[in-house]
């Protein structure tokens, strides 16, 4: 289990990071959303073995495509949405 998301290493295309920088993603909010999906195990695994994970620290909700790479992960996507899911019978 990870003890926090600042020490998680990232390997991010340039490619990716531009369009994390025109989609106003962060590379903290990346971090945490993987340590997120790391430490609690909500996430899902696609037929390739990519992970896709959402964290939502506010009123913004994350989502980040990535992969392990050793001790590190690979970041093949990542977009945000200001969405809320409201269940049926919640306020």
């Amino acid at each position: 289990k990870m003890d926090s998301y600042e020490n998680i290493n990232l390997f991010i295309s340039d490619e990716i990071e531009q369009l994390m920088e025109k989609r106003g993603i962060r590379i903290e909010d990346v971090k945490e959303t993987i340590h997120h999906a790391e430490s609690t195990g909500a996430k899902f695994i696609n037929s390739s073995g990519r992970s896709l994970a959402s964290f939502r620290p506010d009123r913004v909700t994350f989502w980040v495509e990535y992969s392990p790479v050793g001790e590190a992960y690979n970041v093949h996507s990542a977009y945000s949405h200001r969405m809320e899911m409201k269940r049926k019978g919640t306020p």
